[in-house]
């Protein structure tokens, strides 16, 4: 059987891919070496790279599956040192929003943060700082030096921010304090939405929140 360093090297492949806007070709290059990995660990980091890849290309369906494939082998492990579990729910949660599926999508944003609260009382248990669905917004890891299947996921998890974007334009003149207010009144508003049935209206003022991130 076919067997792979701890170097994951095909990611080497796959981040050259990328940087070359060849999605398909990443995507391929990372689930033609899936079916070697032995750890409930690295496939899920697998499936989870390309679900965003395909998110990245438009197929939302294929991503939401990718995500989908994440999670179930996630579930098998208690607690992942080097990333959060909230990144695959929150993947699949935008990929669900983009296929027009608001309550699947909040639902999962809903999980997304239970985890995170989980994984806060447990954060004494981690050495170094995780990658979590937040940091990948603000683009804590980007210019770290991580290794290739966390580039691969660093990079394919990027969102491209519009060159006219008012609340990041916002956000440069207004005080951390502010936006910590701004982030809370939506999460609110997310809140009182859900409990009313108004799914999209929910989805949407969370998606809103975190572009204050």
């Amino acid at each position: 059987m076919k067997k792979f360093d701890k170097s994951l090297s095909f990611y080497d492949e796959a981040i050259n891919l990328i940087d070359l806007d060849d999605y398909e070709g990443a995507i391929e290059s990372i689930k033609k070496n899936i079916d070697f990995l032995e750890s409930h660990d690295e496939i899920a980091l697998g499936y989870l790279n390309c679900g965003f890849l395909n998110d990245k290309l438009g197929d939302n369906l294929s991503a939401i599956d990718d995500f989908s494939k994440s999670i179930y082998f996630e579930d098998k492990i208690d607690i992942i040192t080097e990333r959060s579990k909230d990144i695959s729910y929150s993947g699949r949660s935008n990929s669900r929003y983009k296929n027009g599926d608001f309550k699947e999508a909040i639902e999962d944003k809903r999980k997304a943060k239970e985890i995170r609260l989980f994984e806060i009382d447990k954060s004494n248990e981690f050495d170094s700082p995780r990658i979590d669905y937040k940091n990948i917004l603000l683009g804590t890891f980007l210019k770290m030096n991580l290794e290739p299947k966390y580039n691969v996921l660093i990079k394919g998890s990027q969102v491209r921010k519009s060159k006219y974007d008012l609340i990041a334009d916002y956000k440069k003149v207004i005080s951390n304090k502010r936006r910590e207010e701004v982030i809370k009144k939506l999460e609110i508003i997310s809140e009182s939405k859900y409990k009313h049935g108004d799914y999209k209206g929910s989805i949407k003022a969370i998606r809103r929140s975190e572009k204050y991130y």
